[in-house]
């Protein structure tokens, strides 16, 4: 799946440019700015001399934690890719835990905990999302819960609230989701007893420990707080404005309940035909957000799990979190049967308007599948036999891998060895860079994932850059759009104004984005062309 970053550690990322790459970039500068004694928060030698405008970066603590002085150790490529590597067995790992504490064997919780981290939402997430890869915290949320209500021990009821805090400090928005889950978990707790009659005083005791997860939980909300705050530049509340969401962007990153049942769309045996119809109704999101597929082997056991299992808590539990994950995840306006209506996500916008990507409540559909499948997995097994009849078991295994395969090809990006105008660049004269295209906006995506690029390889030649990663929007943005084209009659001197030194025309890119690429402009003077990149001096 990710081979072969494992034989290049330290030069490829899994992945492709653009937010695997921005990630690399921030990782790069929090061990530079921890060696070199600069703040973390705040990269100065982006954005020059206008400002780096980091504060519409959203930043979480625990990678800040982690992955810093790992950057100043190991450097930000390995570092990234154990972010990125790392959580497929630790979520496999407390799923696998999850799902035995609700009484599965090995086998059945092992199936389980493959089907939801190698999940083709969990792999398209690896490829650009790194900290939403880390699941684990949710999986181990709901553990505790269960031995909570398996052992009636309060310690466990404090031990989820460290979950749902360290979850918190790894993804905001997984947090956000987790919250839903947890309602699911309560109230079919609620409902089934672990043993005898229902009464009210079993209603009554999952209050305490609610209380206790949700205090232990927000504990973890200062720190939080400061790291959303970012010292220095900005605020909270021009960050929480920065990432402000159009009801627009809720319908488009939202789920489709065709996209649970259609395959992946990055598997090699899919026909082009069907990849094809699948991109026609994308509805205007990302397959990284909405490979949705839960696979139709994990589909067969959970149905399998409903007829034959009959232990009721784990049935209940995976069908109401993945219930209320299919419900969160529908666009606000969804419509059945020609009858138009508004479900949850229309109504929390009102509240919760920086939060658009309600696919993501997908995670607990699959999830919930994967207990279902385990169900299904582990009657079939008490069914069919012993002895060799067993091998049979390691079918479902074999049937996940095929479906939830997406090579060939590899997905990897090479980050080094440098492109060589950067490590020319590295051996001249401190001066500022700008780089072209700058702000084209033909084409935003691409334009983005282009300025993500040149602020990677300011690792390798430390130049302060004029360039900024917010790329598209804020100050920065604004006066770079004023810089196109940059032989347009005036811009040299503006160039000169702010400072720059160095000036790079990608010259495939800027051809690409509509532009010209003359070598003879008034106010700058050509030095030579490297690999298709003009090379230019402000005079």
């Amino acid at each position: 799946m990710t081979f072969p970053v494992i034989l290049h550690f330290g030069d490829d990322i899994y992945g492709f440019p653009g937010d695997a790459t921005g990630g690399v970039t921030q990782y790069w500068w929090w061990g530079y700015a921890l060696v070199h004694g600069g703040s973390i928060f705040d990269n100065t030698l982006e954005g020059v001399p206008l400002g780096s405008e980091w504060a519409q970066i959203p930043f979480v603590v625990l990678p800040l934690i982690v992955f810093t002085p790992l950057s100043a150790a190991i450097g930000p490529v390995a570092s990234y890719n154990l972010l990125i590597l790392s959580g497929f067995p630790l979520t496999a790992w407390a799923t696998f835990l999850l799902v035995r504490r609700l009484g599965f064997a090995n086998l059945a919780s092992a199936f389980a905990g493959l089907a939801f981290a190698f999940s083709p939402y969990h792999i398209e997430k690896a490829m650009g999302h790194g900290n939403q890869t880390h699941m684990e915290f949710i999986a181990l949320t709901f553990y505790f819960l269960v031995r909570w209500r398996q052992e009636a021990r309060i310690r466990y009821a404090a031990l989820a609230g460290v979950m749902a805090g360290l979850q918190l400090w790894m993804d905001y928005s997984l947090s956000y989701v987790l919250v839903f889950g947890l309602l699911a978990f309560f109230v079919v707790s609620a409902l089934i007893p672990v043993d005898g009659a229902w009464t009210p005083r079993w209603l009554w005791r999952h209050v305490p420990a609610g209380a206790v997860m949700t205090v232990v939980a927000a504990l973890f909300g200062p720190l939080t707080l400061l790291t959303a705050h970012r010292p220095g530049p900005g605020s909270l509340s021009a960050s929480i404005g920065a990432v402000h969401r159009s009801v627009v962007e809720l319908q488009i990153y939202s789920a489709r309940i065709n996209e649970y049942i259609e395959p992946w769309h990055d598997n090699p045996l899919v026909p082009a035909l069907v990849k094809t119809w699948e991109d026609a109704r994308l509805h205007g999101s990302s397959w990284i957000e909405n490979s949705l597929f839960l696979g139709y082997v994990v589909i067969v056991l959970a149905l399998v799990g409903l007829v034959l299992n009959r232990r009721r808590f784990p049935t209940a539990l995976g069908i109401g979190i993945a219930l209320v994950g299919a419900v969160m995840s529908e666009p606000p306006t969804a419509h059945i049967l020609g009858v138009s209506f508004n479900t949850p996500s229309h109504y929390l916008y009102n509240f919760i308007t920086f939060f658009r990507v309600y696919a993501r409540f997908a995670i607990l559909v699959m999830l919930g599948a994967s207990i279902l499948a385990a169900a299904g997995f582990a009657a079939l097994q008490a069914r069919i036999g012993i002895g060799r009849r067993q091998l049979l078991m390691l079918l479902p295994f074999l049937l996940l891998a095929v479906e939830f395969n997406n090579m060939p090809p590899s997905h990897v990006t090479g980050i080094f060895p440098a492109p060589a105008e950067y490590t020319w660049l590295a051996s001249q004269p401190q001066g500022i860079l700008m780089e072209y295209p700058a702000n084209s906006g033909s084409v935003p995506l691409r334009q983005e994932v282009e300025i993500r690029q040149y602020m990677l390889y300011q690792m390798v030649h430390l130049h302060p850059t004029f360039l900024n990663e917010t790329a598209l929007n804020g100050t920065v943005a604004d006066a770079a759009a004023q810089l196109e084209p940059y032989y347009k009659t005036g811009v040299a001197a503006q160039l000169k104004t702010y400072g720059v030194r160095y000036v790079f025309v990608h010259r495939a890119d800027y051809i690409a984005a509509g532009w010209d690429v003359p070598t003879t402009v008034d106010g700058l003077t050509y030095v030579k062309t490297i690999d298709g990149v003009d090379i230019y001096l402000v005079d």
